[in-house]
C-alpha cells in the first residue's frame, strides 16, 4: 500500500471513529438522595428511535464520503504534453510546476491535455519529475 493511500485511509478512519465516538456521549440524569433530580436532561418516555441511530450513521457516512473525494486526487496531474530534449514535459494547470515525465508503458502524444495519475518527485539535478502510473482521461489536443 502507498504512503498516500495509508495516509487517506487512516485519515478517514480517524474522521469515522471521532464521529462514532461522539455518538455514544451520555448524559447525566438520575434522583438525588431525597428525590430529587439533578436537573437538565430528561431522556425520551420511550427511549430514542432508530432514526436518531440511523442519522448519525448517515452523518458518519457523509463524512467519510467527502474526506475520500476531497484526498483522491492527491497524486493527479492535468495538462498538455510537450516534447522537451529530454524526453516529454507537462506544465501541470493547477500549480503551473513544470515536470519531466516518467511513463513506461503509457503512450503519451505530445500536444495532447491529459490527466495523469502517478508519483510526484525531483530527479538528480532537483528538477521536478512525475512518475506516471496510469493515464486518468485524455481531453483531446490542447489549445494553441
Amino acid at each position: 500500500m502507498s504512503i498516500c493511500k495509508l495516509r487517506t485511509s487512516l485519515l478517514v478512519f480517524s474522521l469515522v471513529l471521532l464521529a462514532a465516538t461522539s455518538s455514544f456521549a451520555q448524559y447525566g440524569g438520575g434522583t438525588m438522595g431525597s428525590g430529587g433530580t439533578t436537573g437538565g436532561y430528561t431522556p425520551p418516555k420511550g427511549g430514542y428511535s432508530s432514526s436518531t441511530g440511523i442519522a448519525i450513521g448517515a452523518g458518519v457516512a457523509a463524512g467519510a464520503g467527502i474526506a475520500y473525494l476531497a484526498l483522491r486526487n492527491h497524486g493527479t496531474v492535468v495538462g498538455c504534453v510537450q516534447p522537451s530534449s529530454d524526453g516529454m514535459k507537462l506544465m501541470n494547470e493547477k500549480d503551473r510546476n513544470i515536470y519531466a515525465l516518467v511513463a513506461e508503458n503509457i503512450p503519451l502524444n505530445p500536444g495532447e491535455r491529459v490527466a495523469l495519475r502517478g508519483k510526484k518527485s525531483k530527479d538528480d539535478s532537483d528538477k521536478p519529475t512525475f512518475h506516471v502510473s496510469k493515464l486518468v482521461k485524455d481531453y483531446g489536443s490542447c489549445k494553441p
